[in-house]
């Protein structure tokens, strides 16, 4: 077996926090201790949560529960040193018409930064970044 260590994007440790069978198996199967989420995920829940706050205080609260869960359960890593990825990853795609959303960009650059592979469920914005490992855990793998 692989020795991989996961990147899990954002929108796969919301799949986690909502119950998806197959992205949880998929964790378990890995391991947690192999799990992780960058920063910058954890700013876009954040940024979730605020947003769901101008719409009704109870989802602010039942966001902010989650993130906490979330936090407990996965390491945080913080973005590293190396910190030219991102700029080298946004001025490609620009440069070919391609560009992705920020947040993408920079998860995709911590993930080569550190040898990560992406868990995503938006395998589509993710493959344009070359030399990046990506995997999708939302849909079962049979």
């Amino acid at each position: 077996m692989e020795n991989k260590q996961y990147l899990l994007d954002t929108n796969i440790l919301i799949e986690f926090v909502h119950g998806n069978r197959s992205v949880i198996n998929r964790i378990l199967h890995a391991g947690f201790d192999r799990c992780c989420m960058s920063v910058v995920s954890l700013q876009e829940l954040y940024y979730g949560a605020y947003k769901a706050k101008y719409s009704k205080q109870i989802y602010f609260d039942q966001e902010m529960v989650r993130i906490n869960m979330l936090r407990n359960r996965f390491m945080v890593l913080p973005l590293p040193e190396e910190a030219d990825g991102y700029g080298q990853i946004k001025a490609n795609l620009q440069q070919k018409g391609e560009l992705i959303d920020e947040f993408d960009m920079l998860i995709g650059g911590h993930a080569l930064a550190e040898g990560l592979t992406v868990v995503t469920d938006n395998v589509r914005h993710f493959e344009r970044i070359p030399g990046l490992k990506i995997e999708n855990w939302r849909v079962d793998s049979d």
